[in-house]
């Protein structure tokens, strides 16, 4: 019996050496399965944030192309005004040439006359 005794012991012996195993394989699980779900949460999280950006990004975007359109149109505005103005400038401009080109004609004209009186 001693062979059946020693036999019996080493069986338990094993018997306990994978119990211990499972027990050290299942905590293992168990902190993986923890590890597993606490990512899980912060990924959700983690996208919920990413759709609030996303979203404040797109309200961004819109104000920005609003404010990229009115820059535009100012810019616009200000060369049609700009133009306009240096148009009237040179109107006028041209305009004092012309008086000044006519006034000199008539004080010519009134010189002759006046030569031709005496």
């Amino acid at each position: 019996m001693t062979d059946n005794e020693s036999y019996g012991l080493r069986l338990e012996k094993k018997i306990d050496n994978m119990q211990s195993d499972i027990r050290t394989l299942s905590d293992h699980v168990t902190r993986l399965t923890f590890i597993n779900e606490t990512q899980k949460t912060v990924a959700e999280e983690n996208r919920k944030d990413l759709d609030v950006l996303h979203v404040q990004f797109r309200e961004f975007d819109k104000k920005m192309a609003t404010q990229d359109g009115g820059i535009s149109m100012l810019r616009y505005l200000a060369g049609l005004f700009g133009g306009a103005f240096i148009g009237a400038c040179i109107w006028v401009g041209a305009s004092i040439i012309q008086i000044n080109q006519t006034q000199s004609l008539m004080k010519e004209k009134v010189t002759r006359l006046e030569e031709t009186i005496k």
